[in-house]
């Protein structure tokens, strides 16, 4: 499975006021390389389709995030984000946030998937999972 890649920059608003990244937005970060990486592979269907359409949320389960460096204001960062294991109702992401060649920090984070009616555990469909195995 090949990583998928978000760019975007450290704005003013993502830090204190010595210009250093504020801990939060690593998470905002990476949910946003999460959905678009989970846009790239499944292209034709949002978030909000997947919902509405085949009742399918997909939930944080558990996250954990180690700070390696602080990210600065107007730094650009990547999001590299690479699916690291598929069961049959969750699926773990292993994400990278870096500034160039710089880790700046690492995450690792389980995604469960529910179905939005009920919102108890669903059972990922066979064209999701092959959308993570391409």
């Amino acid at each position: 499975m090949r990583t998928f890649e978000y760019k975007s920059r450290v704005y003013f608003s993502d830090t204190d006021a010595g210009g250093i990244a504020y801990h939060a937005r690593y998470l905002d970060w990476a949910e946003h390389g999460r959905t678009e990486m989970l846009r790239a592979i499944y292209p034709g269907k949002t978030q909000m389709q997947l919902a509405s359409e085949e009742h399918i949320l997909m939930v944080v389960r558990s996250i954990s995030i180690e700070y390696k460096a602080p990210a600065f204001l107007e730094d650009e960062i990547t999001v590299l984000t690479d699916m690291e294991e598929v069961q049959h109702f969750s699926f773990t992401m292993r994400q990278r946030i870096m500034r160039s060649e710089t880790l700046l920090s690492e995450l690792k984070v389980r995604i469960a998937v529910i179905d939005s009616v009920t919102k108890r555990p669903k059972k990922i469909p066979e064209d999701i999972l092959k959308a993570f195995e391409a």
